[in-house]
């Protein structure tokens, strides 16, 4: 009898929503399972008894089981178990009751290292989940301690060399107060923004722009640099003596295209101050328009006509022959340099050479840098 009941939720399952079809083509790198009668595509990811993390993808047991978004607050009994005193002094129907949510209790995931759990959780909402996917190694090497074979290997390493191998978090949170925060959230901020800024200098995920995030937080470039410094001193340290692999580096095109974004995204803030929403859409057209005849940002086939030139440099240039096109450019060109990180002065010299360059040919742009309109 039970087991017609589970060949029956089994076939409603696999049944189609839309045609009532059961022929599938299973996309496991998707995740997903096409009816091979209708098209239509549906979630789906299958999981063997050896599975242990619930990664979408066919290595669904790479990394381990990720418990950073769980921590020992609001479980079944709250931070902490009653002692049997206090269970005796109960009413009937509440110790009933806790013995009833401690049971649920033994199922509940404790986090050993609730510091790690922050730092993860202000990496994804600062800057996206699959940044804070693509650094969770680097966040677990900065908030855990060694394992006990790490730890052997470090108690024969020299006095000097122990220090590199010690636990960045502590050494964070231990320095002068100038270069740490002023409560554990702070320093667990420092710490995300460092791991973030740190992951795109190691072109494991794309860079950011730290000045941001500083002044939503009221933090500082020095307490910055100096929890970068010490993490990357124990990320060596770790390839060296530990003999951790390096990372996958994402391909420079990806790289090229995450800071286009980025640039873009402020750009748009940094203009919707000064320009209507009309005039302000019409600048985002024209300049698609023109990174588009660059061929800008490129992929992993074909290059940029602009590659040898930084992207920010690139978009700093498109975006100001735009306003200028547009009659809109009195008084923008230090803030649009300035939300690239750049001078005014430079972008002006550079936005002359590409002008120059082009009708000399010594710089085929594709008349990216006319002064035209193309809405």
């Amino acid at each position: 009898m039970n087991n017609e009941k589970e060949d029956r939720k089994e076939e409603k399952k696999d049944v189609c929503e839309d045609c009532g079809g059961n022929d599938f083509d299973i996309n496991h790198m998707r995740a997903e399972k096409e009816c091979k009668d209708c098209g239509l595509t549906a979630p789906c990811q299958v999981f063997d008894e050896n599975d242990d993390n619930r990664h979408y993808g066919e290595n669904a047991t790479a990394t381990k089981v990720r418990t950073y978004g769980v921590t020992d607050k609001g479980t079944a009994l709250g931070s902490r178990p009653l002692s049997k005193r206090e269970i005796r002094a109960l009413p009937p129907a509440a110790r009933r009751m806790y013995y009833r949510l401690r049971l649920m209790e033994r199922g509940t995931v404790r986090d050993s290292h609730p510091f790690f759990g922050k730092v993860m959780r202000d990496l994804e909402s600062l800057y996206g989940r699959n940044t804070a996917i693509g650094i969770e190694h680097l966040a677990r090497m900065s908030c855990l301690p060694l394992t006990d074979e790490q730890g052997r290997i470090r108690d024969g390493l020299k006095s000097c060399d122990q220090k590199r191998l010690a636990m960045p978090k502590q050494a964070i949170c231990r320095q002068k107060a100038d270069l740490k925060g002023d409560s554990e959230e702070s320093n667990a901020r420092i710490i995300a923004i460092a791991l973030a800024e740190l992951g795109g200098d190691l072109q494991i995920t794309s860079k950011i722009d730290r000045r941001f995030d500083l002044q939503r937080f009221g933090l500082t470039n020095k307490q910055i640099s100096s929890a970068k410094s010490i993490i990357l001193k124990h990320y060596k340290a770790r390839i060296s003596f530990l003999g951790e692999p390096k990372p996958r580096r994402i391909h420079p095109s990806e790289l090229r295209c995450d800071d286009a974004d980025q640039v873009i995204a402020h750009l748009e803030e940094n203009l919707s101050s000064s320009l209507s929403d009309a005039d302000l859409d019409a600048v985002h057209r024209n300049a698609a328009y023109r990174l588009d005849l660059l061929g800008e940002p490129g992929d992993d086939k074909e290059s940029p006509l602009t590659v040898n030139t930084n992207i920010r440099m690139v978009i700093a240039c498109v975006y100001y022959v735009t306003l200028q096109s547009l009659g809109l450019a009195e008084g923008l060109l230090n803030r649009v340099a300035s939300t690239c990180r750049l001078t005014g002065s430079g972008v002006s010299s550079r936005l002359e050479q590409f002008c120059n360059e082009d009708v000399s040919g010594k710089l085929f742009v594709d008349g990216a840098f006319d002064d035209f309109i193309q809405l």
